[in-house]
């Protein structure tokens, strides 16, 4: 059955797809400096509001959160951008089995929160649960309008979504924690941020789905199976990747998880940045180059680059700086947290290669491989984990580093031997980037010996990061095809700006 809503047609799309791709992309990392300025602004006031103790309370939720959003939708979502192919009976007939399955997840996570407040000896914990699941179920509702919004790479909406939801969970977190409540200023910012976005999605996307299609007549199968690995696969992987969290809370409480957790997300902050804003556009672009495999290779290595090029050289650089800029974002209480993100942005910094896999295997319809790999990548992460945990907050990110190291280049290689992406592909948007940041960060390091110490931390880290930044670019143009690559880069920014030919 043909396509019978605006919303499904991708035909005109394609024609235009690599001018709306550019566009996307350039719409989307051009938010990023208000969106940073939104996040990095919060962060740094609450962080002197509350404890870390409050933090801590939310990083003990955070593993069943993004578990329910693993399995949330059973990967349907991901279907709707992906699929060649869609007609409103099959969008309509997902709806619907999600809305059952999303029902049933969300009431598990409610029953689960007394769960968690035994197991960590945190009573609030319960409270917590129930007022997360608030959130939870805004998103699961309007799933299937954000997706096919992402279908048709109207990424400029969605950022003003997204920006607007921030600063008004920005404003009402804040007025909380002047208030005197505490974590629940956190919990506020998460919710009010989840419902404004769910309701935007559903009001500015017109499509509805087709009462009859909840008999579920309309065969599922293909899709139900491309959308269950890509869940499994979730699930197994945040398993690996959270039980780091789930111990240290376990074993040293709410104070020290807390320190941690402010340490992982700000260590994996430069590359959720970019890497976040880029996944919808990089997915919808590549599932529509699929059938042609040289466009689908030329379109990941350019996807791929800015990933690199922009995340490692910041790593980098926080790596040499750490002191100075937690002590400057989250204030002299959070000086424990300081080795703690040390040691992760070595991880993020590597592990950055074993994230951006997973924009090969949706695009190509390879969930199932996927998930077999998610079969190797948990159970040797949680035996790191578990190994560094003895010596606690800072073993467990040992262990965590030292995982992530071991399984980053056999995940990478055992991507691309199905994919029409080539090791050398992959590894040629890599080198450059991690090449120029690593030797920058020497040369940062030695001209910090050279410096005086400067009285303001502010004034210190902008005279660091000119330092790095000219080292960076000088580094990268030296370097075989650098020119050429840093070029092709600003053409590609020029073309966005361009209108796309008939």
């Amino acid at each position: 059955m043909a396509p019978s809503n605006p919303h499904l047609e991708t035909t005109g799309l394609r024609s235009r797809l690599q001018h709306q791709a550019l566009r996307s992309g350039v719409v989307m990392l051009a938010a990023q400096p208000l969106k940073l300025a939104i996040g990095i602004g919060t962060t740094a006031i609450l962080a002197r509001l509350l404890v870390p103790a409050d933090f801590g309370l939310l990083a003990m939720v955070a593993p069943l959160l993004l578990i329910v959003d693993s399995l949330s939708n059973l990967g349907l979502e991901t279907v709707t951008v992906q699929r060649e192919e869609l007609d409103q009976d099959q969008a309509s007939a997902m709806f619907w089995l999600s809305l059952k399955i999303n029902a049933f997840i969300i009431s598990a996570m409610v029953l689960a929160g007394p769960l968690l407040a035994w197991f960590y000896g945190e009573p609030a914990l319960t409270p917590i649960t129930v007022g997360m699941a608030i959130g939870a179920l805004s998103l699961c509702v309007s799933f299937q309008h954000l997706s096919l919004l992402k279908r048709q790479m109207k990424f400029g909406l969605l950022t003003t979504i997204e920006v607007v939801a921030m600063a008004m969970a920005a404003i009402c977190a804040i007025a909380a924690a002047r208030s005197g409540l505490g974590f629940w200023a956190l919990v506020l910012q998460i919710v009010v941020m989840q419902v404004i976005q769910g309701g935007a999605y559903w009001l500015l996307c017109s499509w509805r789905p087709t009462p009859a299609a909840a008999g579920g007549v309309t065969d599922l199968r293909p899709m139900v199976s491309y959308g269950a690995h890509l869940s499994g696969y979730r699930f197994l992987t945040r398993v690996g990747t959270q039980i780091d969290r789930v111990l240290l809370g376990y074993l040293s409480g709410a104070q020290a998880l807390g320190l941690y957790s402010v340490a992982y997300q700000w260590a994996y902050f430069p590359f959720n940045q970019i890497y976040f804003p880029l996944f919808d556009v990089a997915i919808a672009s590549l599932s529509r180059s699929l059938p042609n495999p040289e466009q689908y290779r030329a379109y990941c290595r350019r996807s791929l680059m800015p990933i690199f090029a922009v995340c490692m050289p910041a790593l980098a650089y926080l790596f040499v700086t750490a002191q100075d800029v937690i002590l400057l974002l989250l204030g002299s209480q959070w000086t424990g947290a300081i080795p703690l993100f040390r040691v992760l942005t070595v991880a993020v910094f590597v592990g950055s290669l074993y994230r951006v896999t997973k924009w090969i295997y949706v695009s190509s319809g390879q969930t199932q491989r996927q998930l077999r790999w998610s079969l190797v990548y948990t159970p040797v992460m949680m035996v790191a984990v578990a190994l560094g945990a003895q010596w606690g907050a800072f073993g467990i990110a040992m262990g965590y580093t030292l995982g992530i190291c071991l399984l980053t280049y056999p995940s990478v290689l055992y991507c691309v031997a199905s994919c029409p992406i080539t090791m050398g592909d992959f590894m040629g948007a890599v080198w450059r980037p991690a090449i120029a940041s690593l030797v920058s960060a020497g040369l940062l390091y030695l001209a910090m010996l050279a410096l005086p110490p400067s009285s303001a931390l502010a004034i210190g880290l902008l005279i660091q990061g000119l330092i790095y930044g000219f080292a960076y670019i000088g580094i990268w143009l030296l370097l075989p095809g650098g020119y050429r690559e840093a070029k092709g880069i600003i053409q590609l920014l020029l073309k966005a700006r361009s209108k796309p030919q008939p």
